[in-house]
């Protein structure tokens, strides 16, 4: 599993969920959430560093020139860690195309590490956790996170927009 994820971290167009919730059945919520987050922490690794070595050219491989010039939030030094910490803690987020694009930013592997790491436990334990009740045949348990985890991610995603218009003016 821990390959996996770091796989789909480096690979970018692959959600994670869908192994998130695999990761839940298979080993439970617990240990399917720790596999998960040390696979992605490790594909972000990768990815942050060769991005950092090889700059621009290797981002534009994985990331087009378009979606990169419109994530101009990261851009803003004073708040690239808060900004970065809200895209990540948002399910549903192009989270592995902002890992590549981080790399080429004065943000510092550690601190994304910490910020981006810490932000994903909520979405990748929800995940796992409905993977987990799918495990168990629990199916309105599993039906109840998912929905939950929708409605979450939906007023994130309204106090994120909100935000970024905030900072953009």
């Amino acid at each position: 599993m821990i390959g996996i994820s770091a796989f789909q971290i480096i690979v970018a167009i692959i959600p994670g969920e869908p192994f998130e919730i695999a990761a839940g059945y298979a080993f439970g919520w617990f240990w399917g959430a720790v596999l998960c987050l040390i696979g992605t922490l490790l594909g972000q690794i990768v990815v942050f560093l060769f991005a950092k070595k090889f700059g621009m050219d290797f981002v534009e491989i994985f990331v087009s020139t378009e979606k990169i010039k419109e994530m101009n939030f990261l851009k803003d030094n004073k708040k690239l860690y808060i900004t970065t910490f809200f895209i990540f803690l948002i399910p549903g987020t192009p989270k592995d195309v902002i890992s590549y694009v981080a790399g080429i930013t004065p943000i510092k592997l550690v601190p994304f590490l910490l910020v981006s790491g810490v932000a994903r436990i909520p979405s990748v334990v929800s995940s796992t956790i409905g993977g987990c009740c799918l495990g168990l045949k629990n199916y309105t348990m599993a039906a109840a996170v998912f929905i939950v985890t929708l409605i979450v991610s939906g007023i994130l995603f309204f106090v994120y927009k909100r935000y970024e218009k905030k900072i953009s003016k």
